[in-house]
């Protein structure tokens, strides 16, 4: 951001008009077509005087009053109203960038990021007097070397080139007037503070103030949190820009591997791994209950028999669940080359069939197992001690009891996703951690059947503490973090399955 400079106020303030980023023309059988990322116009025959108008877009672009001026002198009336209608419905579609100027320095940018809705679109009647805030859904960030402010309710997003704009986007945290706000930036011309502002509002950055109480809360908006729309706007296509899906964004550096090396916590050696039974699963596939009625008989049970599970069972529901069937590689293109990528394939979905899901295991009564934090190992269907203290073992099942509002000393396993994130960021652009969070919600109902099947009590818990996690389990909150929680345990009353 350019500092400010003295003696702006006398300045003229004007708009720009110029094409965004990846927007392309072509011209064919007397049509010119403007195509943008997720959006397109095309206009039939366009007067010559358009067309040159339109060529004059090119970032930076063109003052808005020129191009008028322009096709005004060399069509008429007509031709400007022809025009004024083509510049509409490019702002309609997302497909052109409009600049704020003060003399010849750009104060703001709004740069579309999709195309809005007819519901979206925010008129207001900028009474005289009228006050302005801040939405609470709008954020101010740094995105590279540009000072982005911008909103979930939003279609575009203003780019800020001038302290002075930033200036009165702060001002507007308290309902502010235009005059009030020409006080935090007294060297931008008046005009420029009320231009900037109205931009703000007609891309849902702002409220103006009303009156009327309906007119300031949308009841609507009320059932959602910043964080939650935020996070649906930005994991979703519509009303964001940035690469989304398998874009192979970090094919630049090596692939994480697809089964997670085995390793153990400090003092433990490797010896130390628990080798579990592997289960006959073609007895498995021939004699459990029909899925039918597993579907109708799984709930949450959050009370345990007086017996704890046996290692066994824990190591039956385990190669149910989360064994690695199959590994494998498969050479994939991506924007660096081709590169040879690990896979693999295990019990449930996963995208890109790539398992970034790790399971630990908090153990606090076992039979066959001592208390403590475990990591199971998919590939030699085993697990292995994470040398937690025990205090942080306790505080991770405490904290699950609270969580299911049961007494902790009745809970016997916790079992914890934790999520190799860069596995999935190393394919996936803008929907990565959704795409964790979906798989979390996968491992949920794989894991309620296999528990149902085998008659064992399943509880999913809604919510974890993952730096208490990261402490326990010296991993790095940034590479591995937890995402799901689900408690696991002997029923109190063991129920007859057909088929066992």
């Amino acid at each position: 951001m350019k500092l400010p400079t003295a003696g702006v106020c006398h300045l003229s303030t004007s708009w720009r008009l110029a094409w965004p980023d990846q927007v392309s023309l072509s011209a064919d059988d007397g049509r010119l077509g403007i195509a943008g990322p997720r959006s397109r116009l095309a206009l039939r025959e366009p007067r010559s005087e358009i067309l040159a108008a339109l060529r004059r877009l090119s970032p930076p672009g063109e003052h808005e009053e020129r191009l008028a001026d322009a096709v005004l002198t060399a069509g008429g009336a007509e031709s400007l109203a022809r025009w004024f209608y083509c510049i509409n419905q490019l702002n309609e579609r997302g497909l052109i960038r409009r600049s704020l100027w003060v003399g010849e320095k750009p104060l703001a940018t709004i740069a579309p990021q999709g195309e809005p809705l007819a519901t979206d679109r925010k008129r207001h009647s900028n009474r005289p007097g009228a006050a302005y805030v801040l939405s609470r859904f709008t954020y101010l960030h740094r995105d590279g070397s540009e000072m982005v402010i911008e909103s979930p309710l939003a279609h575009a997003r203003i780019i800020l080139h001038d302290p002075l704009a930033a200036a009165v986007v702060v001002a507007l945290a308290a309902p502010a007037t235009i005059e009030e706000l020409g006080r935090y930036a007294c060297e931008m011309p008046v005009d420029a503070v009320a231009a900037l502002v109205d931009a703000l509002a007609e891309n849902c950055l702002v409220d103006q103030l009303s009156d009327e109480p309906s007119d300031n809360v949308a009841s609507v908006l009320e059932t959602w949190e910043f964080h939650d729309l935020l996070f649906h706007s930005r994991s979703r296509r519509g009303r964001y820009d940035a690469p989304f899906g398998g874009t192979y964004r970090l094919a630049h550096r090596p692939p994480p591997p697809a089964v997670k090396d085995a390793t153990c916590g400090p003092g433990v050696p490797a010896a130390s791994a628990i080798q579990l039974d592997r289960p006959d699963i073609e007895r498995l596939m021939r004699d459990d209950p029909p899925l039918a009625y597993v579907q109708e008989r799984r709930k949450s049970l959050r009370s345990y028999g007086e017996t704890p599970m046996k290692l066994a069972q824990l190591g039956e529901f385990l190669f149910r669940v989360a064994r690695v069937k199959d590994r494998y590689s498969a050479d994939v293109p991506t924007p660096s080359g081709t590169v040879t990528f690990d896979l693999t394939s295990r019990p449930y979905p996963a995208g890109g069939g790539l398992y970034e899901m790790e399971f630990y295991l908090a153990i606090r009564r076992c039979e066959g197992l001592s208390p403590g934090l475990y990591h199971y190992e998919g590939v030699a269907h085993a697990l292995t001690q994470v040398a937690a203290s025990p205090r942080h073992v306790e505080a991770l099942v405490d904290e699950a009891a609270a969580s299911a509002g049961i007494e902790p000393k009745t809970v016997q396993t916790l079992v914890i996703l934790a999520a190799r994130f860069e596995r999935l960021a190393w394919k996936y652009e803008s929907i990565a951690y959704a795409l964790a969070l979906k798989h979390v919600g996968v491992l949920y109902q794989t894991m309620y059947l296999a528990a149902t099947a085998m008659g064992l009590a399943p509880c999913a818990l809604g919510c974890g503490d993952s730096d208490l996690f990261a402490r326990a389990s010296n991993l790095d909150y940034y590479s591995e973090a937890s995402v799901g929680e689900f408690l696991l345990g002997s029923v109190a009353t063991p129920a007859s399955l057909p088929g066992r």
